[in-house]
This record gives C-alpha cells, structure tokens and sequence, in this order.
C-alpha cells in the first residue's frame, strides 16, 4: 500500500466499508496500546506527508495513559523531522491482525535517560482483519527464497532431497511457495518442519503447515504448485526480522511509486 492508501484508510473508514474494524474508546484503545507495549510489536512510522519513515516500538504509556512515547529514528535528520511532521501514521500488527493509527503534535520528551517522540494517546486506532491488507507480494527482484529440509516423512516423501523454492508472497502469519508439481508434492495440512527462510540479512529457520494449493502452468507448459502455508509458533525474534523484511518491501514500493 502507498502512504496515501494507509493514511486514507484512515480518513474515509466509512466510504470504504471499514467503520466496522475502527476501535474507538479510551478504555479499549489504551488496552491495545498497552498490549503493544508488552509484546515489544515492531511500528513503521510513516511521516506525512512525505515518504520518509523508520522502525520504532512503543516504549511506554503515561501513568495518566494520556501520552504515548516512541523510540525515535537513530538517524538525526528523520528524528528532527518527525518532530515537525504534520502527523506520523503508525503501522504494526498484532496476533497476525494489521493495526494502523495516527500521532499529531509530536513533541520531543525523554523517557528516563532515553530520547523518546511523545504524543497524545490517539482516539481511534484500526484492527485490519482483512488478510489482503498485510500479505505483500515479493518483487521478483528480491528473488526470495525458502529451503524445505532434507528429512523422511511419510505424507511427503519430495522433502528427502531437500528443495529450494521461491517465496511468491509473505505476511506475519505465513507465506506462498512455488515448486515444480510430482506425485510427492504435500497436500493441505501436511507440516514441514525445519524449513529456512533465506532474508536479505538473516536465515531463519521455521515449521510450516500447508492451508491451500494450486496450480499454475506455464507458458512451456510446465505445471508448477503454489502453496499457501502459514507459520507454526513462529518466535518472536523470528517474527520481527519478517516484519523487517516486509516493510523494507513496502519502503521499496512507496520509493518506486508502486
């Protein structure tokens, strides 16, 4: 999504038929914020208008819960200019659901001996459920891919060899593969344990469960699988680095204008 489309989610809930996931009420809201908190959730902070943006986490509410701060960018000049940003949109997710909110009136207050962006608690935040909105397509230039292992097992036999297949989508909670079709290939609800996810920066190693496949030909002729998978008890630190990875594709997209 373009910082227009996340911020208009925003703007035009009503017109776009998402009133429905729009949390309003200082009870409520605090409570997701709170629960932010806890979970240490990774933020991409957007400053509009403009394109710039960082990764950031809540480090804390006020003890009123009337303020929330932000771990600034370490870079100097994002830093200064999200003090003078006509509003900063906030994007995470939480249990695999896309939360996004707006900050006005950032000011500069440090959290003890941390620097820390403060602002007030917002009134409404939106919980997108809606699986289409986080799953992110991989550029074919990133060329991303995923190791299934080299192990037995009895419902499939194709992870013997061992294969390197191609990442066609991912989100928090799971990602599409492509792999040449055989008589091997899994079926819905199979496991593949001990897979590795090959990130830019890091290899991740993780346990995936089949939900749906399909079938795609090609232009020789040649079938090929696509398989939906979803993530099994994924860890924390495993799951930041995806998050990481997937916004460092949306920064991509907004800078290409895609």
């Amino acid at each position: 999504m373009s910082p227009q489309t996340n911020d208009r989610l925003l703007v035009s809930l009503q017109e776009d038929g998402l009133e429905e996931f729009l949390l309003r009420g200082n009870r409520q809201v605090r409570q997701l914020l709170q629960e932010l908190v806890r979970n240490h959730s990774l933020i991409s902070v957007h400053l509009l208008p403009g394109s710039l943006s960082f990764l950031s986490t809540i480090l804390t509410l006020s003890d009123d819960e009337e303020w929330i701060f932000l771990d600034p960018s370490p870079n100097e000049t994002i830093y200064r200019r999200s003090l003078k940003a006509e509003r900063l949109l906030c994007i995470t997710q939480l249990n695999k659901i896309r939360i996004q909110f707006r900050l006005h009136n950032v000011v500069e207050i440090p959290v003890g001996n941390h620097p820390a962006l403060a602002a007030p608690v917002p009134n409404e935040v939106l919980r997108l459920q809606r699986r289409d909105a986080f799953r992110l397509q991989v550029p074919l230039s990133h060329n991303l891919k995923c190791v299934l292992p080299e192990q037995e097992n009895e419902h499939a036999e194709f992870r013997k060899k061992g294969i390197e297949v191609s990442v066609i989508d991912i989100s928090a909670g799971g990602l599409s593969m492509e792999l040449p079709i055989s008589k091997t290939s899994p079926s819905v609800g199979d496991r593949i344990i001990g897979c590795h996810l090959k990130l830019p920066d890091h290899l991740i190693k993780l346990d995936l469960e089949v939900r749906n496949h399909g079938l795609r030909i090609l232009a020789n002729g040649k079938q090929m699988l696509r398989l939906g998978c979803s993530f099994i008890s994924l860890p924390t630190q495993s799951a930041n680095q995806i998050q990481r990875y997937i916004y460092q594709i949306e920064r991509e997209m907004r800078a290409n204008g895609t």
